[in-house]
């Protein structure tokens, strides 16, 4: 009999990661500039940025189907494919969006159901496939292809359909090669992350109880309520940040704003996204590793929020150099990647166990839906209490962040779960 292939799963946590992360920087990160560019007010760019961010939220409500499919490295491969072959179509509506903008959205609309649909089923591969000390060694690896993935899809597309535009085309074909762009990145991070599933051991990790005793189970979890608070409180300040900070950044001066252009602020992005979120992860995942998630949870919250304040003087201190406001961005970002790896660890470690696509099918879906519901009024906050007002809103909701770490640190010292115990 033929020794069974050794398992890599560095390479599928990369490259699925990375892929996980390609529809997302769209909704979130192109998408937010595109419709900028266009004219449209914050308020209503929010809005739709929050509505479809919002369906990818919901995932619990097909999370029972993508984990009865049976193998979830089949449905993984699956799920990428159809996924690549929505942004070629999605690049094919494009050009006409300006003048009918429905059936891009619906695109749009179908991207993220079906990637929520992809993130179920590599989530809860990832936590039922790896063990606890494996998980924590390749956080920094998950956490950095993700960021990396955000960046390639995000600012690296901003910056290509900027620059298309400067020869000439006009923005919506811009756009649309740029979308052609990303299914060719998505088409090579999945051909990859393949490659790595390919030596995974068949798993059928299809629920052996009905959805309601699973997630009955969690919500009586005694740490569950903590880790609720966590999960609804430990980023609220960076969530609402986030929503309105690409907004701000393009926004002329006279306006409040920086007054970047598309192609300075997509290399502003590209540079402090990989060398601030991406090291940021590789950050806590180091120090989450070696002292414990515990001992990490409360510092690791205050250094994110803390260069919020920062933020908040730029937009009180308008006509900074690049490099001002690059290295604010650096900070914030690295201070933001590290605090997101103690979430994502403290997420895990809850869902842990048989059930642990559907228990952290459950867990995702509540920090999906308060990181994207800020959105339907980031927008229009930002709007009535100008740029500076906003963030400093936003640092005053650092508190209940800070809090919600001090409690989750006390159920969160000792690794093993209630079950294993019993």
């Amino acid at each position: 009999m033929a020794d069974a292939p050794a398992r890599r799963a560095w390479l599928w946590v990369g490259a699925g990661f990375l892929f996980q992360a390609i529809p997302g920087a769209i909704r979130d990160e192109a998408l937010p500039v595109a419709l900028k560019n266009a004219g449209l007010p914050d308020a209503r760019i929010t809005q739709v940025a929050g509505a479809l961010g919002l369906l990818v939220g919901l995932k619990l409500l097909w999370a029972p189907a993508v984990v009865r499919m049976g193998d979830p490295t089949r449905v993984i491969r699956s799920s990428q494919a159809l996924i690549v072959a929505l942004l070629g179509w999605l690049a094919l509506a494009t050009p006409d969006s300006a003048a009918n903008p429905w059936p891009s959205l619906a695109l749009l609309a179908l991207l993220s159901i079906l990637s929520a649909g992809h993130d179920v089923a590599l989530d809860g591969y990832y936590v039922a496939s790896l063990r606890d000390q494996e998980r924590s060694r390749l956080a920094g690896l998950l956490n950095f292809a993700s960021k990396t993935g955000t960046v390639l899809a995000g600012p690296c597309l901003i910056w290509f359909a900027g620059w298309l535009r400067s020869t000439g085309e006009t923005p919506s074909s811009a756009w649309a090669d740029a979308l052609l762009l990303s299914m060719l990145l998505a088409g090579a991070a999945w051909l990859l992350c393949a490659g790595g599933l390919n030596a995974e051991p068949r798993r059928d990790l299809a629920p052996q109880q009905p959805l309601g005793d699973s997630i009955r189970q969690l919500l009586t979890d005694p740490r569950f309520p903590a880790l609720l608070w966590l999960i609804l409180l430990y980023r609220t300040s960076e969530v609402h940040l986030t929503r309105v900070l690409p907004l701000f950044s393009i926004a002329k001066t006279e306006a409040g704003g920086l007054g970047l252009d598309n192609q300075d602020y997509a290399i502003l992005r590209l540079i402090t996204a990989v060398g601030g979120l991406a090291i940021g992860g590789l950050v806590g995942s180091a120090l989450i590793t070696r002292l414990g998630l515990g001992r990490c949870l409360v510092p690791l919250g205050i250094a994110m929020h803390a260069p919020i304040a920062a933020i908040a003087w730029l937009a009180t201190h308008p006509g900074q150099s690049q490099w001002t406001i690059g290295a604010i961005f650096m900070v914030e970002h690295v201070a933001y990647g590290a605090g997101v790896c103690a979430l994502l660890l403290s997420m895990m470690r809850l869902a842990e166990g048989p059930q642990a696509a559907i228990r952290y099918a459950t867990l995702s879906t509540v920090a999906l839906i308060s990181a994207y519901l800020p959105g339907m009024w980031a927008g229009a906050l930002a709007q009535k209490l100008g740029y500076a007002g906003y963030f400093v809103l936003t640092l005053v909701l650092a508190i209940p962040g800070v809090w919600s770490s001090v409690v989750a640190r006390r159920v969160l010292d000792d690794p093993v779960s209630p079950s294993a115990k019993a």
